[in-house]
C-alpha cells in the first residue's frame, strides 16, 4: 500500500515538496486502512487526475481530523461520506475539492491556472466563488438524493465539508471575510461615501451583492445560506490547503485552518462553536439588505 501512495504522488504531483509528502502519507495510509475508506479510493488517489487525487486526500485528511477529537467516524457504500458520533449527537458530512474547472467555461482563467510562481497576477476572486457555489451544490443535490433514496436521515445534521487547495492560495475575500463565508452570504466589496468638499468620510459598508454572473451571464445566487433551498444543510467546512508546517500544527489540530460557516435558516441547526479548534462564523441581524456576521472562535 505505502508503494501505491507512493506511485499515487509521482504520478500526480512529482513537484510536491518532500515536507508535504511526508506531511500526507500517515493521514493517506490511515485512512486506506481504515474501515471508511471504500474499494477504489487507492485506485482513485493514483489515477492520474488531479482532481480525484485532491478528493481523495480530503477525504483521509478529514477522517484523521474527527477521529483525532475521539468523535467515531462511519461510512456505507451509500449515503453521505461520513457520519460522525459527537457530543452532540450524529452529523451528516458530504465532502468535496472544489475544481479549476475548464479555464475556457465556466472555472478558473486560464493565466490563473497556469500562474507562475512569484508572477503579479490577478486573483479571479468571482470566479473562485463561484467553484465555491457549484461544489456546495452538486452536493447539495446529492444529499437531497439520498434522503429520498433512504440513504441519509434528514433528521440529523449534515455538513458540506469543501477543499479549495485547487482554487489557488489561501486568499480571504476583499471584505476581509474568509471565501466560506462569502460563497454562502451576499457579501460585496467595500463602499465608502464621501463628503466631497471636506474630502471626509461620513459612511462604510460591504455592499449587498446576492448574485454573481457566470461565464454565460446568468446570475448565480450568493446567498445559499438565506434561502429556504439550502435549509438542510446544517453549515460548511472549508479549508484551503493539503499542508501546514510543523511549527503550526498545534494550532489547529495539527492541520491547516478549518472555517466553519453556520447556516442561520438550517432545519437541524448545530451547536455554535462546534467543531473544536476551528474558526467558526455565525450570521446575526439579519434583515432586508443587512445582516451581520461574527467570529466565535
Amino acid at each position: 500500500m505505502e508503494e501505491r501512495i507512493e506511485q499515487a504522488f509521482l504520478k500526480v504531483w512529482p513537484n510536491g515538496s518532500a515536507d508535504t509528502r511526508e506531511y500526507l502519507r500517515p493521514l493517506i495510509s490511515g485512512f486506506a486502512q481504515s474501515d471508511c475508506a471504500d474499494a477504489h479510493f487507492l485506485d482513485e488517489l493514483g489515477c492520474g487526475e488531479l482532481a480525484k487525487f485532491a478528493a481523495r486526500i480530503w477525504e483521509a485528511m478529514l477522517y484523521a481530523r474527527f477521529q483525532g477529537l475521539g468523535w467515531n467516524v462511519s461510512s456505507a457504500n451509500v449515503g453521505p461520506d461520513f457520519t460522525l458520533e459527537t457530543p452532540v449527537g450524529p452529523v451528516h458530512i458530504e465532502a468535496v475539492a472544489a475544481g479549476p474547472g475548464d479555464p475556457d467555461g465556466s472555472g478558473l482563467p486560464r493565466e490563473w491556472q497556469e500562474r507562475v510562481t512569484g508572477q503579479a497576477t490577478t486573483v479571479p476572486l468571482d470566479h473562485m466563488l463561484l467553484r465555491w457555489t457549484n461544489a456546495l451544490s452538486g452536493k447539495l443535490h446529492k444529499y437531497l438524493r439520498d434522503v429520498g433514496c433512504g440513504n441519509a436521515d434528514g433528521s440529523i445534521p449534515f455538513v458540506v465539508a469543501i477543499n479549495s487547495c485547487l482554487l489557488g492560495p489561501d486568499e480571504h475575500h476583499i471584505c476581509g471575510l474568509p471565501l466560506a463565508v462569502t460563497a454562502v452570504f451576499p457579501f460585496g466589496t467595500p463602499v465608502v461615501t464621501m463628503d466631497v468638499a471636506t474630502g471626509e468620510i461620513t459612511d462604510s459598508r460591504i455592499e449587498w451583492r446576492d448574485t454573481i454572473l457566470n461565464a454565460n451571464d446568468a446570475p448565480v445566487p450568493m446567498d445559499s445560506f438565506l434561502s429556504p433551498d439550502y435549509a438542510c444543510v446544517s453549515a460548511i467546512i472549508g479549508c484551503s490547503g493539503f499542508f501546514v508546517p510543523e511549527e503550526a500544527r498545534d494550532k489547529f489540530h495539527g492541520q491547516p485552518a478549518y472555517v466553519v460557516v453556520h447556516n442561520p435558516k438550517a432545519t437541524n441547526p448545530l451547536p455554535q462553536p462546534w467543531l473544536p479548534g476551528a474558526i467558526e462564523y455565525v450570521a446575526k441581524d439579519i434583515a432586508d439588505g443587512a445582516m451581520r456576521v461574527t467570529r466565535i472562535q
